[in-house]
């Protein structure tokens, strides 16, 4: 009997400190620590040491401690260049927090900025990556809607990847320049894109193998199915 009361005994406090184990590993902790703050960069931008300043501030970690994370959300997002945040508990019940930077993929020249595939206009940090195509002239919102597209097409075929070097607007004419080639093409606009590429495809690997070499200032790419050359 005296040996049944001993380990109900040590029974009741096994399971006690099982339950207060996981009390206590239940509680969330909303210090939050260096090492669960995740960034994702694609290298042209950082914002590490912005993000870091920010959260030291007493104000952002008052929001934290009062779980207000929508407004801990809206703060972090003032910063323009972030694309994506996302604010969670591990499995350790430690909060965390993931950023995504925004992946640039040309730079505004007249603004000193940097846009994204989806069109959002963004202060640099760095120098201006010579990778980067260069968007001249003060484009407005519709405009830069157009580029993209041109952009993205050029990013999306293997011949021409890499190759893009600047675009603009010219009396509502697109016009590119593109690496190893010294002059103007005009595309007329974003319509039937894939085929103006194939055309110019065809004009570039041509002068690039051709010896005698004509000058030519500028490419038209607006007409039906043709290219057309206009010598210097």
């Amino acid at each position: 009997m005296y040996r049944l009361i001993i380990m109900l005994g040590l029974l009741s406090l096994l399971i006690f400190m099982g339950l207060l184990s996981s009390l206590t590993h239940s509680e969330k902790s909303y210090d939050l620590k260096t090492n669960n703050i995740v960034y994702t960069s694609n290298g042209f931008i950082d914002n590490k040491e912005i993000v870091k300043s920010l959260i030291n501030e007493k104000h952002f970690q008052n929001m934290i401690k009062d779980n207000e994370f929508v407004k801990v959300e809206a703060k972090i997002k003032e910063i323009n260049s972030i694309e994506k945040i996302d604010i969670y508990f591990n499995d350790k019940n430690e909060l965390g927090i993931k950023l995504t930077d925004r992946t640039p993929i040309a730079y505004l020249k007249d603004l000193n900025s940097l846009v994204d595939i989806n069109g959002k206009v963004f202060e640099k940090e760095q120098p201006k990556n010579d990778s980067l195509p260069t968007i001249n002239g003060n484009i407005s919102e519709h405009q830069i809607l157009k580029i993209i597209n041109v952009i993205s097409a050029f990013k999306k075929d293997k011949f021409f990847e890499n190759k893009l070097n600047e675009i603009w607007f010219k009396n509502d004419h697109l016009y590119v320049r593109i690496k190893n080639l010294n002059l103007d093409i005009k595309l007329g606009n974003e319509n039937k894109i894939i085929d103006k590429l194939k055309m110019l495809k065809g004009f570039y690997a041509y002068h690039l193998k051709s010896i005698n070499q004509t000058k030519y200032k500028q490419l038209d790419l607006v007409y039906n199915d043709r290219l057309v050359a206009i010598k210097k």
